[in-house]
C-alpha cells in the first residue's frame, strides 16, 4: 500500500502499532524490513525509524538492518505490567482529586460509565476497549503530571495487547463495569484512598480474568 509522503515513519509506526496492539500481528511474529518496504511502498529509513520507536515502547524487538519481533509477554512480564499499571493510574486519580476542574472530570467520568454500559457486547469489543481505557486516561488528563503521564503511555500499549484479546467476553466486561462503577463512586465522594485501593484491585483482577479466560481458549 502506498502512504501520503508526510511523517511516513509516523504513519508507519501508527499502523504498525495498531496491528500488534490488535493482535492482527500477533506475539512473537517477525516482521522484514523487506517484508515492511514491500507492504508500504517506501524506502527502508521510515521503516526503520519506526521500529526503533516500536521497540522503545516495548512491542518489539528490534534486530538493526534484519527487522523485529513482536514481544511475547511472560505471566511475570504481565504481573509487572499490571502491578506497575495498577500504581500509576492510583496515582493519578490523587494528583486529579487536586484539580481546581474536578467537577468537570467527575461529569466526564458519568458520561463515560454510561457509554460502557451502552456498549457491552462481543459485537462492540473493540469499540468497548476503547471507552474503558478512556476511563483510566482521563484521571492523566486531569492529574497535571506529565511525567506521571508519560509513564503510563509507556506501558499502557503493552496492557492493550492482553485486554484487546479478552474484551470480547462479557464476564470480563461485567467484572471492568463493576470496577469502574465502584471506583467513581469513591471518587465522586471524596473518598480518595478508596478510589486508588479499588484501582489497584481493578488491574489485579482483571489480569487474574484475563489469564483464566486465555487458558480456557487454548484449553
Amino acid at each position: 500500500m502506498g502512504l501520503a509522503r508526510v511523517n511516513l515513519s509516523d504513519q508507519i509506526y501508527q499502523m504498525l502499532k495498531d496491528d500488534i496492539v490488535y493482535q492482527r500481528i500477533k506475539c512473537g511474529e517477525k516482521m522484514t524490513v523487506k517484508m515492511l518496504v514491500e507492504r508500504f511502498q517506501v524506502s527502508a529509513t521510515p521503516i526503520r525509524e519506526a521500529l526503533i520507536r516500536l521497540s522503545q515502547e516495548r512491542l518489539v524487538t528490534y534486530h538493526p538492518n534484519v527487522g523485529a519481533s513482536v514481544i511475547e509477554m511472560t505471566d511475570n512480564d504481565l504481573r509487572e505490567i499490571y502491578e506497575f499499571v495498577g500504581e500509576v493510574d492510583s496515582l493519578a486519580i490523587y494528583y486529579a482529586s487536586l484539580h481546581p476542574n474536578n467537577q468537570e472530570l467527575i461529569e466526564k467520568l458519568r458520561e463515560n460509565l454510561t457509554r460502557s454500559r451502552e456498549l457491552m457486547g462481543a459485537e462492540n469489543a473493540d469499540i468497548w476497549n476503547a471507552c474503558t481505557d478512556e476511563f483510566h486516561i482521563l484521571f492523566f488528563e486531569y492529574c497535571r503530571n506529565s511525567r506521571l503521564r508519560e509513564a503510563a503511555e509507556g506501558v499502557r500499549s503493552q496492557l492493550a495487547i492482553m485486554s484487546n484479546q479478552c474484551g470480547k467476553y462479557m464476564e470480563l466486561q461485567r467484572q471492568i463495569c463493576w470496577f469502574h462503577e465502584h471506583i467513581f463512586e469513591a471518587y465522586e465522594k471524596g473518598e480518595i484512598t478508596q478510589a486508588m485501593a479499588l484501582m489497584r484491585q481493578h488491574l489485579r483482577e482483571s489480569l487474574i480474568e484475563e489469564q483464566r479466560l486465555l487458558k480456557n481458549e487454548e484449553e
